[in-house]
């Protein structure tokens, strides 16, 4: 995208996430409730769009913008962040393997925001290994019949259309997952509740099931045994943009933290003068310009160079930016001491928030486990002799 279009672009978020996102922010955390209007003023504002090709009514494909806007929209608010993201999530596979008819009946729509997708992998068993996933594909005719269970569905409360995926072959591992497109009246396919989850409230996380629900063979995306491969094309964005959030917040946390800290007074000057804290906001803002700049470089590795080496570094990337916002979000809650507790600061909500992003798109152990592999098999991903 052209530089002066996406600065054009993240004024215009700015504006949005200072004028109508924060001022709900508590709000949402506090009633848990789905925020449409501002999914709308997103859709208005062609956020949406930033995903989907112009010929099926978006602006792009691009990645980074996105990216970007996750990042702006999370200082505001996180929950809010991840409502938009997740568009990005499970309109993606559609954009990637989706035949013609699926892209014209589905995309138009997601890109005005009067569609909201939903991106369905994990299970009650399965949910860092993807590959154990149990919910059944079998084709009889031109449907397939779906059964089992989903969990951990984000938005899937409010959601239109699912991107679902399910064993066709159950003794065939990763080989035997499936992709599908499934719309929300789908007979046989259930809506389940939301969980009560600490942080990320108003982000709906839903359970879904499905008895013998029907779907036609031409709503498959890509081939029978391709499901795993295009839900990993989502994953390392997925992670870029777990990152980025987590950025988001610890940004807002650490200015809050450093306000705070100008202005409150002990001993007879302000605590930022204090070396005590003054080592700790200086740490939290060594953290965040680290991750900061992993981040931005495996974002550029994964637009550009997209592989296995660039898919470790989308693993560090959502290692290093969460592990730090999860410290830095701490530290700030410590910094505004009793008031850090209150609900009356944000940053108590900051905190409750981005521990959902050491955990979600795969936890941080796994990351870790993903680097050590290519570890193993590559050697060091930063000599510029590694495998791409």
């Amino acid at each position: 995208m052209d530089a002066a279009v996406q600065k054009q672009i993240l004024e215009t978020v700015d504006k949005l996430a200072r004028e109508r996102v924060l001022p709900r922010a508590a709000e949402i955390d506090r009633t848990d409730e789905f925020p449409r209007d501002l999914y709308k003023a997103a859709g208005e504002l062609g956020l949406f769009g930033l995903w989907i090709p112009e010929e099926y009514g978006g602006i792009g494909p691009d990645m980074a913008t996105p990216l970007l806007i996750s990042e702006r929209l999370a200082r505001a608010s996180a929950s809010f962040a991840l409502v938009y993201s997740n568009c990005g999530d499970a309109c993606t596979p559609i954009v990637h393997a989706g035949a013609p008819h699926i892209k014209e009946r589905y995309l138009p729509g997601i890109a005005s925001g009067g569609i909201i997708p939903c991106f369905s992998l994990s299970e009650p068993g399965a949910g860092s290994d993807a590959g154990g996933i149990t919910t059944t594909a079998r084709r009889e005719g031109d449907h397939y019949v779906i059964d089992g269970r989903k969990c951990w569905c984000t938005n899937g409360s409010v959601g239109d259309v699912f991107i679902l995926f399910a064993k066709t072959d159950k003794e065939a591992g990763n080989k035997g997952v499936s992709a599908f497109v499934v719309p929300r009246d789908t007979p046989g396919f259930t809506i389940g509740r939301d969980e009560d989850l600490i942080g990320l409230r108003g982000s709906p996380a839903t359970q879904l099931q499905f008895d013998g629900a029907r779907v036609p063979v031409d709503h498959r995306l890509g081939e029978e045994g391709e499901g795993f491969k295009i839900a990993m094309v989502s994953l390392d964005e997925a992670r870029l943009n777990c990152a980025a959030m987590a950025i988001g917040v610890a940004t807002a946390a650490l200015e809050t933290a450093v306000a705070y800290a100008k202005e409150r007074v002990q001993f007879g000057k302000p605590i930022i003068q204090h070396q005590g804290l003054q080592f700790l906001l200086a740490e939290s803002a060594a953290q965040l310009a680290a991750a900061r700049s992993l981040w931005e470089q495996a974002m550029t590795l994964v637009a550009t160079a997209p592989g296995r080496r660039s898919s470790s570094f989308a693993a560090m990337a959502k290692l290093v930016a969460t592990d730090a916002a999860m410290q830095i979000t701490t530290d700030a809650v410590q910094t505004l001491g009793g008031y850090g507790l209150s609900r009356d600061f944000p940053v108590e909500r900051m905190m409750r928030d981005v521990k959902a992003f050491q955990i979600f798109d795969g936890t941080n152990q796994i990351q870790k486990m993903l680097i050590g592999r290519y570890l193993e098999k590559f050697g060091v991903p930063f000599a510029d002799d590694t495998p791409a």
